[in-house]
């Protein structure tokens, strides 16, 4: 014979898991949208003044980033690396965004997926003019910090184990 507690136990595991699998998408949609508005923020920068910039890394800590630049939101760490243009020794060519899982206030019971966007600053065919392509994706295995976007014959795409949620040109 089964136990009522039993039986009930398993229903409260399966709300348990629910609850769980409801926090890690908010959770990853908010590091999609973040990581977005940092890539837009970039291509706005590069239309003004023709160049990227490296803002500090935001690593997660216990009560939120420091600074808090999206305010409170924890689990993910944000980090960019810039490439340098092989053409002009003061503009870069490319600007990569990361949002990997960081700290989770002490709670590793679980895996988010992480994000990598880039933007590139290409050359308009014909012309001395530069435009910006941009990228975001999210890696299809947890935990797994993706490799970079390329950018080639004119094309963006994103690496091996990603799907891609975000484009634009600019």
């Amino acid at each position: 014979m089964i136990s009522l507690s039993f039986l009930l136990a398993g229903c409260e595991n399966k709300d348990e898991n629910k609850a769980m699998d409801e926090k890690i998408s908010r959770l990853e949609k908010e590091a999609e949208k973040h990581l977005v508005y940092k890539i837009q923020e970039q291509q706005s920068y590069f239309s003004k003044h023709k160049t990227f910039f490296k803002p500090p890394d935001e690593r997660g800590t216990n009560s939120g980033y420091f600074p808090p630049i999206f305010g409170t939101q924890i689990c993910y760490g944000y980090y960019t690396e810039i490439n340098a243009d092989v053409l002009s020794k003061t503009t870069i060519d490319a600007v990569y965004s990361y949002a990997v899982q960081d700290y989770c206030n002490g709670k590793w019971g679980f895996e988010l997926k992480s994000y990598v966007g880039a933007v590139f600053a290409v050359p308009i065919t014909g012309d001395k003019q530069l435009k910006t392509l941009s990228i975001v994706c999210k890696s299809v295995e947890s935990f797994a910090p993706p490799s970079r976007p390329k950018y080639i014959n004119g094309i963006v795409k994103c690496p091996p184990k990603t799907t891609k949620v975000y484009s634009i040109l600019n």
